[in-house]
């Protein structure tokens, strides 16, 4: 998942943004979300700080602010080193200075373009998106899944748990971002995931990096999301044991 953030102090061009990449986002198969919009730097960085997401920055660099595109994007370093940031700006002549500040731009979009502004963005989502699951894939965190006729890049690391569902042979994979529903078998997804997860029941298994608390008593785990799940007599030493090596 990448959360995508605009800086823009233009209300108009900040809207034209905003709709480049909604109608991505709506076209294509993606987990990223359009995470914050805003004319204002310190109102970024307030939700950037409430996330632990990587981010994909679009920053306008004069913001008609007391920081201007470049020295936001330095703030956003401290908080997401590895986030991609892109400027959009009419000043092509201030490129030199996003190597001088050391903020590691992927890109720098001039605006005097406007009739290829839609395709440059886009074009910065799927760099993002493409480095971002090749990032996954070196770390073993990569899930690829079939939605339809289109595939689903997932963080594993994003995934609370996995269940059954009523449909024969549809399973749910329950994210930090909602419930993805999807063709297969609890069998076939448990030989891809990595070694995070844990089998707790004939209908579950669950990432064990998110488990708040395991209560023996009740033989039920409960996730940092709040969602709890039944741990089955016949899987209690396996799960016991997973947490154990965490």
């Amino acid at each position: 998942m990448i959360h995508i953030y605009l800086c823009e102090d233009d209300e108009v061009q900040l809207k034209r943004w905003k709709d480049i990449i909604e109608k991505y986002l709506l076209m294509n198969s993606t987990e990223s979300i359009l995470y914050c919009a805003t004319s204002i730097p310190d109102d970024l960085i307030s939700i950037r700080k409430k996330s632990n997401i990587i981010g994909l920055y679009f920053l306008d660099i004069d913001l008609q602010s007391k920081q201007n595109g470049i020295e936001l994007a330095q703030e956003i370093r401290r908080y997401d080193p590895r986030g991609y940031i892109v400027f959009i700006t009419t000043h092509s002549e201030m490129a030199v200075l996003t190597f001088q500040y050391k903020v590691e731009a992927m890109d720098f979009i001039v605006k005097d373009e406007p009739k290829t502004l839609p395709d440059q963005i886009c074009a910065c989502v799927r760099n993002a998106e493409t480095n971002y699951k090749n990032q996954l894939s070196l770390s073993n965190r990569l899930l690829s899944v079939k939605i339809d006729k289109s595939s689903l890049i997932l963080d594993q690391n994003d995934i609370i748990a996995v269940t059954t569902c009523e449909d024969y042979h549809k399973i749910m994979i329950h994210t930090r971002s909602g419930i993805k529903q999807i063709t297969g078998t609890l069998k076939e997804l448990n030989i891809i995931l990595n070694s995070s997860f844990c089998q707790c029941s004939r209908s579950v298994i669950v990432n064990l990096k998110h488990v708040y608390k395991y209560c023996k008593e009740d033989s039920l785990l409960i996730m940092d999301n709040k969602e709890t799940y039944p741990v089955s007599f016949r899987m209690m030493g396996k799960l016991q044991k997973a947490l154990n090596n965490l």
